[in-house]
């Protein structure tokens, strides 16, 4: 029974994990801890994020979304905090 059940998970388990993407989003006006978080809210209470992370350092958002996810949604997130985002790659994750 125990075999036959870990089967059964492993062969689920990479189902639940595919069909993500992990998209990194410009946001070069961002100059301040306050920036950051602003953009990180912003994303993190959007409908559909999974994990948002933005960084003053590299200027840069990455967002884990699911696959087909709509990522001008994303964009208009960054806009209502009064910064201007621009995509700069989206790939495929598991």
């Amino acid at each position: 029974m125990k075999k036959l059940l870990c089967a059964a998970l492993l062969l689920a388990s990479p189902l639940g994990w595919a069909g993500n993407k992990l998209v990194t989003i410009d946001v070069g006006e961002m100059n301040c801890s306050l920036c950051v978080i602003s953009i990180n809210q912003a994303l993190r209470s959007t409908d559909g994020v999974i994990k948002a992370k933005a960084s003053l350092k590299t200027r840069q958002a990455l967002v884990t979304v699911p696959d087909g996810f709509d990522d001008r949604q994303l964009l208009a997130a960054i806009a209502k905090t009064g910064f201007k985002g621009e995509i700069n790659n989206v790939v495929e994750v598991q």
